[in-house]
Parts: C-alpha cells; structure tokens; sequence
C-alpha cells in the first residue's frame, strides 16, 4: 500500500464540484515510466486549510529499487483544479527496493503433478456456486458481495456447490464454463467423460447462439475445436467464427476508423477483445474453417495502431479500470495478436514490444496493474508458443520459470489464487501448463514486408547495388533449405531474373536473411520482387505471404552521386557533425547517441543501427555506419579493412580504440567502458578490458557492407563491422551476453564515446 499524505497549505480550500486527483508512477515520469492505478480522490471536505489526508494506492513492486514519483493535482487530469496557487510543490518521491522472489526448480514430474492437482480442482468445482443470505436465506451469487433481498453482507461467508453441468460462480454462466472445458480438455481430460459431454451440451443445446456476444462465441469456438471432434462441433464453430467475422468493426460499416479492425462491446475496440477473438479465430484457422484474409489484415492494423509510445499495449489507448497506461497482459495480448496475424518475431513493431516486456520484466505482478497477473501470464504463453516458437526471449527461459513459480505457488488443495480469485486463475494455470496453443503441420515461409533494403538507397543506371532482404517460418518448425528469388519486375508477367539463392531454417533459427548484387538496370521507375520457395515445391500453411515487392528510383547514369547535405557540418573549433555523429578533433573524441537495447539475454553485436539485428545487440545506435567510419577517419585513424575469414583467429589490423558508454540514472551519472556492459559466461566475468579494433567495414562492388545491415561494434568477427575486438574466441557468437548488474534498464538514452587507445 503506497501512501501519499497532502496537506493544504494554503487559506483556501476547492469547490463542492472539484475533486482532488494524484497520480503515481515506477519512475520518472518524463522517462516514460509505468503508470501505477489510483482509484482514490479528494472531495472538496477533505482538506480545509491546513488539513492533511491520504490518498493511497495498491502496487506490487519488482524485484530491485524502484523511485516512486507522485503528483497532485496533476494538470493533465481531468479534475485539475486551476485556481491552486503553488504546483511548486505537487511533486515527491521515494525510492522503495524489493527482494527478488525466488523458486525452486520444477522438474518435468513435478510441472505434471502441478497441472493435475489443478485439473482435479477444476472438477470438483463443477456446479452452481451460491451464497446463502444468513438473515432471509435468499440464496445469492457467489461474487455478490451483499444480499440481493435484505442488503446484508455476505463477505467471507462461505459458498455452496449445487449439482449443475456448469461452472458458474455468478458471472457468466457460458463463458465460466466454456473457459473451464477449455482448461479440462487442453490437460488431458477426455470429451467423453460424462462430466465434460454434459457441460458441451449444455453449451450446445441449452443456451441461444443467435443472442450470444462476441466473448461468448470467441471463448467457445477453442473448447470444442479443443475436443477434436470435427463431425460433432464444426458446424457450430463455423457459424461461431462467422459471427465473429460479421462482428468486426470496420470503417466500412460506420465504424469510426480508430476502431477499425477491432472487436469490443458495442462499437469500442478493446485489448481484451482482441485477446479472446484473435486466439479464437487462430485454432478454428487450424482447424481448417476458412477466414478471409481481409480479418487478419483489418485486426492486424488495428493492433500496430494500438501500440503506444512506450512500446507496450494499452486496453484501447483509453481509460481502463484495471490500469493507467500500458500494462503486461494487454502488451503480450499484442504480442500474441501480431503473431496470430502472421507477423514475424523480428517484426519491428514486434521487437519493440519486447524491448517493454524486457524493460518490465516479472512473474509476480502484471506489470502495469495489480489485477490479472495469471491472465498476463497466459497471455505471454500464447504469444511465445505461437510458431515460431519462441523458446527463449529476452533472454529468458520464460517457460521454465513460469512453471517454476507456478508449481511453488499451488495450494496444497490444487487451485491457484491471485488477489481473491481462484477459478480464473486456476483455468489459465492449466492452460499455460498444458500449452495448448495449436500448432501448424506444415510450415509457412514468408518474405518479412519492410525488410528489402537497397544499397546504395538511390542507385544510378548500371550501378553495383545490393539487395537484401529477410525470410521467416511462421509455422511449423524444421530444417529446410529453401530457394529465394530476386527478380526487376513481377516474375508472374515477365520479370527479369537478378539473381536466386538458398536460404536455411532450422528448428532454433526460423529466420534469414539474403543478399544479392545487381548491376542497376535502365533508369526509371522499377520494382524489385524478393520471393521465397518461387516453384511451390514445398507444401505450405500459406502462400500468400511469398513475395514482396519494392518500388526504387533509377537514375540517369549520368547524374551526380547523391550528396548527403548533413554529412559534414563545423559545429566550432575543432568540432564536427558527421551526419548524427560528433567529433572533437582537440579532445580526439567521438560522440553518438543511441539508448540500450537489451537488458539481459546473449548478444552477437555491442552496438548496431535501427536496421540491424536489434534482437541481438545491446545498444541501438542513432548514427549511420558511413558516418561513424567517416568520423574515425577523420580523427587521424587508419582501419584494417581486411578482417579474416571469421573460422580463422589471426590478429586483427586497424587501429586501436577505447568505447566508453555514459549514462544518467537516478540523478546519477553513470561511465564504464564497453568491456564491463558485456559478461562472459564461459568465464563468470565481465568481458577482458582491451582496446577494440577498428577493422573498418568494406567496401564492395561500390557498396559500403557495414550499410546493408548497420553493422557498428561486433562481439564475435564480423568482415562488415566497423569495430571488433581482438580476443581469443571472437569467432564463437554465442560467448558474450548483456552483464545484468552494470547495464540499466532497456530504452535508458546513453551516449557512446570513442577514443584512440594509448595501448
């Protein structure tokens, strides 16, 4: 419980018709900082001149220090009171640590023990569940809180079970039920178990389909496809799932465009929604009932239009009554919502929510909320179990230790609890238990859109040009060689053939990326096709997401290279811009700003641009790798420029540089050099203090290689980085990882410093 006490310190107090509002965040607020819940106002009686009251707040922390930041009578809110005279002092905060939580580790015996106790729970839970009224004997739902007839409380009376083929709890009847046969078929429990055949027909024969809401459809559609009994139940999940499609809110409907693509109550799109109907119409895909592609594309805009500026998920980028802002379940909805759209894991929308999720990361709380952690915690299941599956993220064994936490928090009867609630909990429990996400029986190569890049951006007629584009399997996982075109032109009306390729997939990596060279062709306006598996040989979940095409600009073999106007400008004495680089030619130093990247997990790169392998590097710098190299050559530098092949350990050549990396945290600031960011987990240490070589990236064909990828600081030997590092093992990508104890949380801006090593 966080309590904030407010004084009136002035001689006036507000109106009857104002209300006295404070928000609470997890930090600065000008950082971006989580939002926590406040619930509690004060009325215009609660602070008369000199008077002080509370305003308090429940939160559960992560494990670590947290700054609490507070504020009064913020002036965004909605009952900001203008007449205050002084917001000097509206402001406070207090940092607050937390110890971490730790469980032990949960054997595979142990995680199917857990998942049984808790399917034998839900079993025994089957029926009406009712309060009985002490004073008139009216008998009430087991969520009222007092009596229906004689308004009495019920609060901790205990509550009776009657013999019903339902679950009920005082909800909703069908949707407890539906989500209950979901939780029991998904762990094992047959569909012909004579408790389970009654609970379907219930939901078959005795409620009214054509009145049902979108919940109602989105939460049975999974239980029966669950059971497998397509000559029982396809009928129905047909017509459910073209309800939900005849549901969709479009603009082409009326609906107004903020919404279109969404489902929610009425004609407002929600997160929730989206969680329900999406993972709905993802099992009845695999089950073979045929979806327009139109639903994916529509719900799959509305959810990229959703993401916030943060990178996480809101319920619908409007008020919610379970949190302030962004929060964890409605970020892994998102995530799980791309995914089940068709969207690729190195997606940057994708990427970025991960970036939150890592900024963010816990088991013990929703973060973001102080409701509905095992719904997040399902939720993240369903997003990383998805194809393809995602076994590690952000470093995490997520699964593992999930599972771990789960198996230590059972209760010795078998349910789950969280907060008050048990039923809820315990269905998602098994759930993720039992993951039971389907999954593909064939693979599903796709050219990831936005991912061709072309180097040089504005080639001229005959020009050496490079192409690249990037592939994923999103769906079942395998090892495949799989052929890749590039073609000037649609290759279906006579496109010309540039150049074709194999690319591999394996069960741990289901992406690639390919590049080719092309000689520019005549100038003018081209389309430059990149498509994968171009003959069909291997049977796929879907071809429609094979190719895609980019439109370029050829010039006239005669014009001017294009000048880049911000690629040198004197700032001073001795001070240069090199595009967002800044070099200080008297201190013999570099500057480039960027922010960190990953706050855990195994990196390959310290440092990349926007456009490279972010899932792999620590930082993300702002600058580009012509500029950087630019810089350090202006600096008086000398680059190798001819780094070996990677399976050969020779010294490397270039001059030698010091990166530091500075940062302010807390009021702080903060300067290691780029060795204590890094850990060796071979070693248990941070990375071996050495001067980093300026190999320098080369050039090809005309084209600058460091550009194809933004290939900045490697940690293992890459020919197309601009630095690498000359110790032993620089061939093993697999060696280095973020070292947790120094590096500050994901999205913290830094600034990278180069200088001449004096080693």
């Amino acid at each position: 419980v966080i309590t904030l006490m407010v004084r009136n310190v002035g001689d006036g107090t507000f109106t009857m018709n104002e209300e006295l509002e404070a928000y609470l965040f997890e930090g600065d607020p000008d950082e971006q900082a989580l939002q926590i819940q406040v619930v509690e106002l004060l009325l215009s009686d609660d602070l008369d001149p000199g008077e002080t009251n509370p305003i308090q707040a429940v939160w559960k922390p992560r494990a670590g220090t947290t700054v609490i930041h507070a504020i009064v009578n913020p002036e965004d809110s909605l009952s900001y009171i203008e007449s205050e005279i002084n917001h000097d002092n509206n402001k406070a905060s207090r940092a607050i640590t937390a110890s971490a939580r730790t469980f032990p580790r949960a054997t595979p015996e142990q995680i199917e023990a857990a998942r049984q106790k808790g399917v034998q729970w839900l079993l025994s839970q089957q029926g009406e569940h009712v309060r009985k009224c002490p004073q008139d004997s009216t008998i009430n739902r087991a969520v009222s809180g007092i009596c229906q007839t004689c308004l009495a409380t019920l609060l901790g009376l205990p509550t009776d079970v009657t013999p019903a083929p339902v679950w009920h709890f005082g909800e909703s009847k069908l949707q407890e039920t539906a989500i209950a046969l979901l939780a029991l078929i998904s762990a094992g429990v047959s569909p012909d178990r004579p408790a389970i055949q009654r609970a379907l027909d219930y939901i078959i024969n005795e409620v009214n389909w054509n009145v049902f809401a979108n919940y109602d459809y989105a939460v049975i559609v999974p239980a029966l496809i669950a059971t497998g009994q397509k000559e029982k139940y396809y009928s129905r999940v047909q017509l459910a799932v073209n309800k939900l499609i005849q549901n969709q809110l479009l603009v082409s409907k009326g609906n107004e465009e903020k919404d279109d693509g969404g489902w929610g109550y009425g004609h407002l799109a929600d997160g929730a929604h989206m969680q329900y109907v999406l993972y709905a119409l993802y099992t009845a895909k695999h089950w073979g009932v045929p979806i327009p592609d139109s639903v994916w594309e529509h719900a799959e805009g509305w959810v990229r239009r959703q993401q916030y500026i943060d990178g996480g998920w809101l319920y619908n980028l409007a008020e919610s009554q379970w949190a302030e802002g962004t929060y964890g379940s409605m970020t892994g909805t998102g995530l799980m919502a791309l995914k089940a759209c068709g969207v690729s894991p190195s997606d940057q929308q994708f990427q970025k929510g991960l970036q939150w999720l890592q900024k963010y990361w816990t088991l013990t709380s929703n973060p973001g909320s102080y409701y509905w952690r095992y719904y997040y915690l399902l939720a993240l299941e369903r997003a990383f179990d998805m194809p393809p599956q995602q076994k590690i993220v952000i470093g995490k064994d997520w699964f593992q230790e999930m599972a771990d936490m789960l198996v230590a928090e059972q209760a010795e009867e078998g349910y789950w609890q969280d907060n008050d609630e048990r039923f809820y909990t315990t269905c998602f429990a098994v759930l993720l238990l039992s993951r039971a996400v389907p999954q593909p029986s064939q693979p599903d190569f796709s050219v990831i859109p936005d991912s061709i890049r072309v180097a040089p951006p504005s080639p001229r007629e005959g020009d050496a040009v490079v192409i690249t584009a990037s592939f994923a399997n999103l769906g079942k996982t395998t090892e495949a060689i799989v052929p890749v075109a590039f073609h000037d032109g649609d290759p279906k009306r006579n496109g010309v053939s540039i150049a074709q390729q194999d690319v591999l997939f394996t069960e741990n990596r289901p992406d690639a990326t390919a590049s080719i060279r092309w000689k520019a062709g005549a100038s003018g306006a081209h389309r430059l096709y990149v498509s994968i598996d171009p003959a069909d040989a291997t049977p796929e979940e879907d071809e429609e997401n094979n190719s895609v095409f980019l439109e370029i600009d050829i010039r006239d073999a005669s014009a001017e290279a294009v000048a880049d106007p911000n690629a040198v400008k004197k700032l001073g004495d001795g001070r240069y811009q090199i595009g967002k680089a800044v070099l200080d030619t008297n201190l013999r130093e570099v500057y480039v700003q960027g922010q960190v990247n990953m706050a855990s997990g195994k990196i390959e790169y310290f440092a990349s641009g926007p456009l490279g392998k972010t899932h792999e590097s620590l930082l993300v710098l702002d600058v580009s790798p012509i500029h950087l190299q630019l810089a350090l050559i202006m600096m008086g530098l000398q680059s190798g420029q001819d780094l070996r092949p990677p399976e050969q350990e020779a010294p490397l050549i270039g001059d030698r540089i010091e990166i530091w990396v500075a940062w302010e945290q807390g009021g702080k600031q903060h300067r290691y050099r780029a060795e204590e960011l890094i850990f060796n987990w071979e070693e248990g240490t941070s990375m071996k203090k050495t001067p980093w070589v300026f190999t320098g990236a080369r050039t090809v064909d005309g084209v600058f290689t460091a550009s194809i990828n933004d290939r900045l600081i490697a940690t293992y030997r890459d020919p197309d980085a601009i630095l690498n590092h000359p110790l032993p093992g620089g061939i093993d990508d697999e060696k280095y990882e973020v070292n947790t104890a120094l590096v500050p949380v994901n999205g913290t801006p830094v600034t990278v410093i180069l200088i001449p090593s004096q080693v």
